[in-house]
Order: structure tokens, then C-alpha cells, then sequence
């Protein structure tokens, strides 16, 4: 059965060899089972087609799959944050960093050590753990990009973000725990440093190991594994902690984005550098444009400007009252003014 490259897909086995264009020489064998690698390079030859024993069966590898799965999932919350309407983000600028970085996460999805320990991750816990990494990784890749990181130091923060809690594989039992008694706490305090050491034996980039052993140490020196403060502590790691933060509060607690938005302020100067705060919350929009929103007035109204307030305080046009009926009168209300009102859910 012949199919084009675009028909092919991970998994599928070929039945006959695909040869090298304008030679003899052989690229792949007939009976090899394709990955991801084999279709990008065979678009890179452009190579045309190729003939497959049975489309209706695919013996795709973990890897391949789980790199599939990251890239589906980095480039839908990334859109979801950023999407590809100006007005829609905190800057102009945003929209076009997230789309650079989407490729960036294209490349990191062919690196098979990074993948390896990403599927440890979605096995070991793939609501909480997984998710958190996912994004983890795309916030951080944007704050870094908003701090005009180069690409390289963008893709080894995204890899230190997305592995950050990897050491946690080693000790299930803690993944999204939060009260530890002191054995337990002792042996979470530990998890940095085994990512660490896991990282730089399985040939992931030392800055990127760095960013994982680091991703804890706080601003005034309080945090662990080795008592870091300020510029002691590496830039990836301060924006890994800021993003690892709010992520964490997402996808463990299912917090209210706004309750994240406010612990990081809190924590400014304090636990988290002040300069990778106010990126994040220039960068970041809690509460997408257009979004339908219920109020702790109990109100029900849509997101109409994201731009003038910083963190989770958008300007809201109410359109239902506090009984559910609709209102006749416009009423604005922006939550930057009103402090006492925060966005309850977003329906």
C-alpha cells in the first residue's frame, strides 16, 4: 500500500525499503516500524511516498507518543494563554514569543533523553504531575523569552521547567501532597537534587540540570537544597520557581488563578525576584479575553479588557445579575478598582 508522507504516520511499518533519492543506498530497512524521526527526515529528503504494510496498524514506541502528546499539549495551552488575537494578550509582543517558543518545544520533542524522563512523568502521575510540567514549561519559556533570554538559554530553561519535578518520580507517595510530616518533608527537600543528578546522567544540558537543583532556592536564602539567595541563584531557576509556583497551584490544588496571582505578589522580593514577578504578571494572562466569568457578587458577565491591570484583575462587562437574569442597564466593573470582587469561576 503506498501512502504520501503526509499519510504517514508514527508506528506504521514498512513493506518495502525506502531508498535514499537519486541512489541505491538504503535509508530504511523494509519491516522497520517508522517514528517521528524517520517521517522528518524523509520530508527533509522529500521523499514523496512510501509503501506500508497495513495502515490500520502502528506499533509506535512510547517516545514517539509521548513526544507527539507534548507537543499537542504545549501548543494548546500555550494558545490557549496566548492566542493568536492581539488584544487577546497583555502585549503585542507576546504573540509572536509564543509562537517562536512553540517551535522551540517542536526541537525539544526530538530529544529522546528529555522525552524519556517526560514519559516517566505522564506513567508515574498524569493529571498532576504531567500537567504541571506542561506548564511549567510553557510559562517559563515565555517569561524567559519577555526577559530577552537567547534562544538557547530559552530552550534550556523550558527543559529545566519541564523537568523540574522530575525527582519526584523517585517518591510518588509526595506528588502533590501538602502537609509532610518531618520525615516526609525532609525527603521532599531532596527531589531537586535527585532531578539534578538524574539530569546530568542522562546527558540533559548542565544549565538546565542546574535550573532543576535550583528551582527552590527563595530571594532572602530561605529555600533548599543549598541556602541560594538573590543573583546567587541562576535567572532559568528564579523564573522556574515563579511559574513552577503558580503552576503548582493550578494543577495540585485547582486553585483559583487569581489566588496564584496573589501568593507571587505576596511572596515579591520576599521568596521570588521582583524583576521575574513583574514579568510574569505583565506576561501572563490569568483570565482570557472574551472569557464568561461568574463574580463572588455572583454576577455573570464576559472578560472585556485584559491590558489595564496586571495578574487576575480584568475590566468585566456584566451581563447577568446576581439571580441569574438578564441586566438591561451597562455596567462595567473593573476588578482593579473594585478589590473586594475577584472572578469566582470561569463557566
Amino acid at each position: 500500500m503506498i501512502l504520501s508522507i503526509a499519510q504517514v504516520k508514527p508506528g506504521m511499518i514498512l513493506e518495502k525499503p525506502v531508498l535514499l533519492p537519486g541512489s541505491d543506498k538504503c535509508l530504511l530497512n523494509a519491516g522497520v516500524a517508522l517514528s517521528l524521526k524517520n517521517i522528518a527526515r524523509m520530508r527533509e529528503l522529500q521523499i514523496p511516498s512510501v509503501h506500508i504494510a497495513d495502515r490500520n496498524t502502528i506499533y509506535i514506541s512510547p517516545v514517539d507518543k509521548i513526544a507527539e502528546a507534548f507537543v499537542s499539549d504545549f501548543m494548546q495551552y500555550s494558545r490557549s494563554l496566548c492566542p493568536n488575537q492581539p488584544e487577546a494578550n497583555l502585549s503585542d509582543e507576546i504573540c509572536e514569543l509564543a509562537r517562536r517558543n512553540e517551535k522551540l518545544a517542536i526541537k525539544l520533542s526530538t530529544n529522546e533523553d528529555i522525552l524519556s524522563f517526560l514519559l516517566q512523568q505522564k506513567i508515574t502521575d498524569n493529571k498532576g504531575l504531567y500537567r504541571y510540567s506542561i506548564m511549567t514549561c510553557v510559562l517559563s519559556g515565555l517569561v524567559a523569552a519577555r526577559m530577552n533570554m537567547s534562544p538557547d538559554g530559552i530552550i534550556k530553561c523550558m527543559t529545566g521547567a519541564l523537568l523540574s519535578d522530575i525527582g519526584l518520580c523517585e517518591m510518588p507517595m509526595l506528588i502533590g501532597k501538602e502537609d509532610f510530616d518531618g520525615q516526609q518533608l525532609a525527603l521532599y527537600m531532596e527531589h531537586p537534587t535527585y532531578g539534578y543528578h538524574f539530569a546530568v546522567q542522562n546527558n540533559i544540558d548542565r544549565e538546565a540540570a542546574e535550573c532543576i537543583q535550583c528551582h527552590h532556592e527563595k530571594w532572602n536564602g530561605s529555600g533548599y537544597p543549598r541556602k541560594l539567595k538573590e543573583e546567587e541563584i541562576p535567572l532559568s531557576a528564579r523564573i522556574v520557581a515563579v511559574c513552577s509556583h503558580y503552576a503548582s497551584h493550578i494543577a495540585y490544588k485547582n486553585d483559583k488563578p487569581y489566588l496564584a496571582i496573589e501568593e507571587i505578589y505576596g511572596g515579591s522580593g520576599i521568596f521570588f525576584d521582583y524583576e521575574v514577578v513583574k514579568c510574569f504578571t505583565s506576561t501572563i494572562p490569568v483570565y482570557p479575553l472574551g472569557a464568561l466569568v461568574r463574580l463572588s457578587t455572583c454576577e455573570v458577565g464576559i472578560v472585556a479588557n485584559i491590558r489595564k491591570n496586571e495578574g487576575g484583575r480584568p475590566i468585566v462587562k456584566v451581563h447577568y445579575n446576581r439571580f441569574n437574569r438578564p441586566i438591561t442597564e451597562s455596567k462595567i466593573i473593573d476588578l482593579g478598582k473594585e478589590r473586594t470582587i475577584f472572578i469566582e469561576e470561569v463557566l
